[in-house]
C-alpha cells in the first residue's frame, strides 16, 4: 500500500499537535502550531526537542524521535494546560497601555530584575509608562532582541523564558 500525501499530512499534524502540547509545558521547546506541512519552524522545534531529550539532533522525525515525543506527550497530557496569557498574534503592548496584563508584565520584569542587576525594579502601576518601556528595552537587550521598548510576542516569550530560568523560591 502506498503512503499518500493525505496520510503524510495526517501524521505531521498528529506529531506537531503532540509537540505543541509538550512545548506549552517545556520552555526549551519553541511553540509551533500544528499543521499538515513540516515547516522550517517545525524542524527547529524538533531539533530543540531532540536536544532537550537526549536524541541525535537532526530536525527530522525518525522512529526514536516519534516514540519519545509520544511518550513525553502522554506523560504531560494529564497535567492541566498552562495558562496562556499573551493575546492574539500581532498584539503589541506599548507606552500608554493600561490594565492587568501590563501589571503582570511589570511583576515579571521585577522578578527577573532579581537575577539581572542592570534591570532595576519598576513601579507596579498597571500603566505601560516610560519606566516600563525602559525595563522592556533592557530585558530585550538581555534576551538578544531588538530594543524596541514594545512588548510583542517575541519579547513576551523571552520574558517568560527568563522567568522560567529563575531558581524556584525566588
Amino acid at each position: 500500500m502506498l503512503y499518500t500525501d493525505e496520510q503524510r499530512g495526517d501524521h505531521i499534524e498528529e506529531i506537531l499537535g503532540y509537540l505543541y502540547e509538550i512545548a506549552l509545558r517545556d520552555s526549551r521547546i519553541p511553540i509551533v502550531l500544528p499543521g499538515r506541512d513540516f515547516t522550517d519552524e517545525a524542524a527547529l522545534a524538533v531539533r530543540a526537542f531532540q536536544q532537550a531529550y537526549g536524541l541525535p539532533v537532526t530536525g527530522e522525525i525518525d522512529e526514536k524521535t516519534w516514540d519519545m515525543i509520544v511518550r513525553t506527550y502522554r506523560r504531560f497530557k494529564d497535567l492541566p494546560a498552562p495558562l496562556v496569557l499573551f493575546p492574539m498574534p500581532g498584539f503589541v503592548m506599548q507606552e500608554g497601555d493600561r490594565g492587568a496584563l501590563v501589571h503582570l508584565v511589570q511583576v515579571l520584569l521585577n522578578l527577573v530584575s532579581r537575577r539581572y542587576a542592570n534591570l532595576p525594579d519598576i513601579p507596579l502601576s498597571g500603566v505601560y509608562d516610560a519606566e516600563t518601556e525602559a525595563a522592556v528595552r533592557r530585558m530585550q537587550s538581555i534576551a538578544g532582541l531588538p530594543q524596541t521598548g514594545t512588548l510583542d510576542r517575541a519579547a513576551w516569550d523571552s520574558l517568560a523564558s527568563l522567568v522560567n530560568q529563575m531558581p524556584l523560591g525566588i
